[in-house]
């Protein structure tokens, strides 16, 4: 059983909790919207023999603070940034799914001196659309409406849920997964993620000046990396490599942990 040792850090006015095992080599891993540092364990405990690997809970998310603005993806890649330099660690290598995807890129895009490379999970890729004002408010009711009917369940109901939404998960997922909701601090009085705190992905990976891996899934299964968009991405940067994980969706490592181990263990080991 691995142990974990929990502090945090300040980034501007914000604390940021992380958790950190292992040692070698550094590795960030960064979680999914409405997720918490604990949903990548399944993953991150083998892990912990071969490298030091750091969890951290995004802001408004896990055990970190709640900033009622400054919620874009620069925003969160600036707090990868302060765990980085605080902790003093040399070049880790970040890697996030969907919305730490997204954080992962920033980093990789802003201020890729700090980073070895980068490891991104599905994270959104569409096109550069700028919603309405009514279409971005009605997108924000639905994600607290969203949270809110999962905040009403116990832990209990909420496990019994992510088995019915999710049933190749493995048991371990379940407990960390529930237990995040409650933890969730997206509430109807914070600001959504602010497009103008968020780089578009098509301006950002040209950006990217470390070895970088994209791993997509399948659309129709519910994967946020269109086949256009994967086909870009390696247009864009000569540093990217793309694989896609078929028959499964969204959360990849979860549906897939075999195969999600076994690409980003080569790509690590190449690193």
């Amino acid at each position: 059983m691995t142990t974990w040792q929990s502090a945090t850090i300040m980034s501007g006015d914000v604390k940021i909790r992380y958790q950190r095992a292992g040692s070698g080599a550094p590795i960030v891993l960064a979680h999914g919207f409405s997720d918490n540092g604990d949903c990548w364990k399944a993953f991150a405990e083998p892990l912990t023999a071969s490298y030091e690997v750091i969890l951290i809970d995004a802001r408004n998310h896990g055990q970190s603070g709640k900033a009622r603005h400054g919620n874009g993806a620069i925003d969160q890649a600036s707090d990868v940034k302060a765990l980085i330099t605080q902790l003093g660690l040399v070049k880790p290598v970040v890697m996030g799914h969907s919305m730490g995807a997204q954080m992962a890129m920033h980093a990789a895009g802003l201020f890729p001196e700090l980073l070895r490379a980068v490891v991104m999970e599905d994270p959104p890729m569409f096109p550069d659309v700028v919603p309405t004002a009514a279409e971005f408010a009605a997108n924000k009711a639905r994600r607290v409406g969203w949270i809110d009917s999962l905040k009403a369940l116990n832990h209990e109901q909420l496990v019994l849920r992510c088995i019915a939404e999710n049933p190749t998960w493995r048991a371990e997922e379940l407990h960390h997964w529930a237990e995040s909701k409650h933890q969730f601090g997206f509430v109807s009085d914070v600001v959504d993620y602010e497009p103008e705190r968020t780089i578009h992905w098509q301006k950002l990976i040209p950006q990217i000046g470390v070895p970088a891996l994209l791993i997509g899934s399948d659309p129709s299964k519910g994967s946020i990396v269109p086949a256009a968009a994967a086909a870009e991405a390696r247009t864009l940067s000569a540093h990217i490599e793309v694989a896609l994980v078929r028959n499964v969706g969204h959360s990849i490592r979860r549906e897939a942990p075999v195969q999600y181990s076994a690409l980003v263990y080569e790509f690590l080991r190449r690193q």
